[in-house]
């Protein structure tokens, strides 16, 4: 065996070597593994007696000769033993000692002796089973196999020491912490002496928690590393703690440095050590000029006194706030305000922080609020008039003399914020708002300026009394912030005026309702439906009965309008009652749409109707009262509408109670607006807005005050929204109920039967055979298109809804389908995407539509149609559809 392979095993194996001079017993050489089971250096180990390591109760060699010479009686001179030792650091250990002689060749006598010390497994399994640290030895592989574990794993990590054995050690090592690891392995194994490695260990739980190891290897011969030696604490508590001085650090670096305020950090004599950017701005010094100055260089010199006793107040251990001046670097003077809190470091203050703000601003604005208070009370408590102030809280932030009078309150009652429950919020037509009452902030926060030359004041007693007041907003740098009014009592003027004008108005107004409805549309109306009726009596061809009696219906339901505006006037005197039914909403809608859509076709205008999705299908109410509301504001859109669209729209907007439901319609156009001055007069009877305006536009103006009387006695409300020149949104509510399903109605769907043959027959009409299928839901509408079609030879088949023209398209192939929009239980456009998207099918569908915006267009295309044609349906467009589309059916 060649001396490097000696070598190697003396230096890296785990047995301990000693060279013993057999002469005076000082240790002469050791190797590594004897080194570390003492804990001494080579150099501290060198010369020492060998007696010194053994245990003080072991030292039964007194002399080295003696141990000499029992060596030199043993067979061999060899001898095995077991002591006591004793380590560097007072610590003890069993291990087991094999001594050998060695001789010098020239004389034969003994010259060294041989310690080969091997620590007993038994004195490492004590030291483990009763040490606090996890103590193990792991395989020296790829994955530190556990090979041995101590006790504290149960307590330490939730494993006992049997399941750790023969599983990986990397499996432990958090995933982020993996390379960290691998890499202190691999430099411990090349002999590079490190400190403990930090690494989070997982727990059985699936928790981590902060670990601090020592790892060594042990060599048992010179292939290699054999085991690794692992001693393991748990650190969760400090790194816990560094963590939260990390964060703590962190924060205050993040108040130090980026806080507006200028901060600096000074010593007891007012040197300053530290500070941020904010100093810099605001003393216009450099933060290298302002390192290690003294905060008497910034100050005002008429402030150094003053400032001074702060300071010393602060290294005290005293926190001082105050006001003072500074200095900046061109030479004007900056209004400051200054906060010293002192450094306190073991009940001793170690230096003091400042704290310093601009407040040149503030102080400017103070000086002229002063001044301007006094001028401002000496005029408010002069004038006759009431003013108060109030914040968008509704908070009094003032009020003068003459209005705590006239409200009834004393001057110190409304000094600490009070509210002033003075003005209520009221529709402008003076009467209350029907539900939810605005509050005075709401109103501040949605309006202007605003006046009213008869309004309501309450005082604090509770009772009411006229005014004629102003309302204007007060603003501070372009922010609202409140609002002053100013009033006066205008009671005993009015008080008389107004109930003799008010009884005699309401007198007025019901005789000439009576008076002008009567003689102005009853009269012509029993000529048209008089008329009617003698030429039914006539001899005509079949078209023309089927006009005349169009014109009887249409008549019928005008007349039926007219009647119920004349009962006007039992709905003020509260006898006005209402026929419920089950109404199907929708349908109303487009029945509104179709009266409307020659004038709006005819203008040019867009009508567009949008129940919500959500809507539902039924409900019960009186559908008279609401279809009279709807043409009603419907019919106002349409007059005052120059160019643009018409939208109506209808939701559910909340239930008050099973089976009940609020609808909320709105009407929204784009006509001429109403001024803010004159909203207040639309729901009155017989009002006009301007004298122009009902010159041109006509009417008897009880539209409106109809409307608002029908809406509240459908348990609702009306109101408006409108600016001059944009348009105009009215918006009404009724309370309704849902048919209940034992009464035969099923939420969300209903279906008609089909009024069509047993089979799709072609007819050979004038552009060639074709099968048709009509799906329209309107009966006036669906015989005027089966008119048309008859004209040019063609039979069709019907579809009341979207669902019944989903199922005919099911059972019978038709060439042709024309569909309608909108109709109850399913729509055109979704009908139309169940047959093309899941029944696969192909016919020509062309939409029959009182839409006919581009948009609305675009959109039936999408879903799947080939062509478009809007109400009211015209011949010549019919006869392009069918020549346009008969031969592609052919092909």
């Amino acid at each position: 065996m060649s001396d490097t392979i000696l070598k190697n095993l003396y230096m890296r194996s785990s047995t301990g070597f000693a060279a013993i001079s057999a002469g005076d017993g000082a240790v002469r050489m050791a190797n590594p593994a004897f080194l570390r089971m003492f804990g001494y250096t080579e150099d501290e180990l060198a010369g020492m007696d060998c007696l010194n390591l053994l245990h003080p109760e072991d030292r039964r060699l007194y002399t080295c000769g003696q141990a000499v010479g029992a060596l030199r009686q043993c067979p061999g001179a060899e001898a095995d033993l077991e002591f006591r030792f004793l380590r560097e650091d007072g610590g003890s250990f069993r291990g087991s000692l094999h001594l050998y002689l060695t001789f010098r060749e020239e004389d034969g006598l003994p010259s060294y002796m041989i310690a080969e010390l091997t620590m007993l497994r038994q004195e490492e399994r004590l030291i483990s089973e009763y040490s606090r640290d996890f103590i193990s030895r792991n395989a020296a592989d790829l994955h530190a196999t556990y090979l041995y574990a101590s006790p504290a794993s149960l307590q330490m990590f939730g494993y006992t020491p049997e399941e750790m054995v023969g599983s990986r050690g990397m499996d432990y090592v958090h995933p982020e912490d993996e390379l960290k690891v691998r890499d202190y392995l691999r430099l411990i194994r090349e002999g590079r002496r490190l400190e403990p490695v930090v690494f989070r260990f997982r727990c059985k739980d699936g928790s981590y928690i902060w670990t601090e190891t020592t790892l060594r290897y042990t060599y048992e011969d010179a292939e290699g590393p054999s085991e690794v030696i692992g001693i393991t604490r748990d650190i969760s508590e400090r790194k816990q703690y560094e963590l939260q001085l990390q964060q703590s650090e962190n924060r205050y670096k993040s108040l130090f440095d980026y806080n507006p305020a200028a901060v600096s950090a000074m010593d007891c004599s007012g040197r300053i050590l530290s500070l941020n950017e904010s100093l810099r701005r605001l003393t216009g010094y450099s933060c290298e000029s302002l390192q290690m100055s003294g905060y008497s260089d910034i100050m005002d010199p008429s402030e150094l006194d003053f400032v001074a006793g702060r300071f010393a107040a602060a290294a005290e251990g005293m926190a001082q706030t105050f006001e003072s001046r500074i200095i900046h670097k061109d030479g004007h003077a900056v209004d400051v305000g200054i906060v010293y809190v002192p450094i306190m470091e073991v009940s001793k203050a170690v230096g003091v922080f400042a704290i310093i703000s601009d407040i040149t601003d503030r102080k400017r604005h103070l000086d002229q609020i002063e001044k301007l208070s006094y001028e401002h009370a000496l005029i408010l408590n002069s004038v006759s008039e009431g003013i108060f102030g109030m914040n968008l809280q509704g908070e009094t932030v003032f009020i003068n003399p003459a209005a705590s009078a006239m409200l009834g309150y004393g001057l110190k009652e409304l000094e600490r914020g009070g509210r002033l429950n003075t003005i209520g919020q009221t529709w402008l037509a003076g009467e209350p708002f029907p539900g939810v009452r605005h509050s005075a902030e709401e109103w501040l926060l949605e309006h202007l300026s605003y006046e009213e030359k008869e309004g309501v004041f309450w005082r604090q007693d509770g009772s009411s009394f006229l005014v004629s007041y102003r309302m204007t907003p007060l603003f501070d740098n372009g922010v609202r912030k409140g609002a002053v009014v100013v009033f006066r009592d205008i009671t005993e003027e009015k008080a008389i005026m107004r109930a003799k004008e008010s009884a005699e108005q309401a007198d007025r107004a019901k005789s000439e309702f009576l008076a002008i409805m009567s003689h102005e549309l009853r009269t012509p109306m029993n000529g048209i439906i008089g008329m009617a009726d003698l030429l039914a009596g006539t001899e005509m061809n079949e078209e023309q009965q089927y006009y005349t009696a169009i014109i009887t219906k249409s008549g019928n339901q005008l007349l039926h309008i007219i009647n119920e505006v004349l009962d006007f006037s039992k709905v003020e005197a509260g006898m006005m009652t209402l026929e419920p039914q089950t109404v199907e909403l929708r349908q109303v809608m487009q029945n509104v749409s179709e009266i409307f859509y020659p004038r709006v076709k005819e203008k040019g205008l867009t009508l567009r109707m949008e129940p919500d999705p959500a809507l539902p299908p039924l409900v019960v109410t009186d559908e008279g009262r609401l279809r009279q509301i709807l043409v009603n504001l419907v019919g106002n859109a349409v007059k005052f509408t120059e160019e643009g669209e018409i939208t109506v729209k209808a939701a559910a907007v909340s239930a008050a109670a099973p089976h009940q439901v609020t609808l909320k319609f709105t009407v929204t156009d784009t006509g001429i607006g109403i001024p803010e001055g004159s909203q207040k007069l639309l729901f009155q009877s017989f009002s006009q807005l301007h004298p122009a305006i009902n010159r041109k536009y006509g009417g008897t103006g009880l539209g409106l005050a109809i409307s608002k009387k029908l809406a509240e006695l459908l348990g609702g409300a009306i109101g408006v929204d409108s600016v001059p020149g944009e348009g105009s949104e009215f918006y009404f509510t009724v309370s309704a109920a849902l048919p209940r399903e034992e009464s035969g109605f099923v939420p969300g769907y209903y279906s008609q039967p089909l009024a069509a043959s047993s089979s799709a027959v072609k007819s050979a009409g004038q552009y060639g055979p074709l099968s048709i299928l009509i799906a329209e839901d309107h009966p006036v509408n669906l015989e005027l298109l089966k008119t048309y079609l008859r004209n040019l030879g063609y039979a069709a088949d019907e579809a009341a809804n979207g669902r019944a023209a989903v199922e005919a398209a099911l059972s019978r192939r038709y060439d042709l389908i024309f569909m309608d929009i909108q109709m109850p239980v399913m729509d055109g456009i979704e009908a139309t995407r169940k047959i093309r998207g899941e029944l696969g099918l192909h016919p020509v569908i062309v939409a029959a539509t009182a839409f006919a915006r581009h948009e609305d267009r675009d959109i039936c295309l999408k879903a799947g149609m080939q062509d478009f044609i809007s109400k009211p349906i015209r011949t010549a467009d019919l006869e392009r559809v069918l020549r346009e589309w008969t031969p592609h059916v052919r092909k």
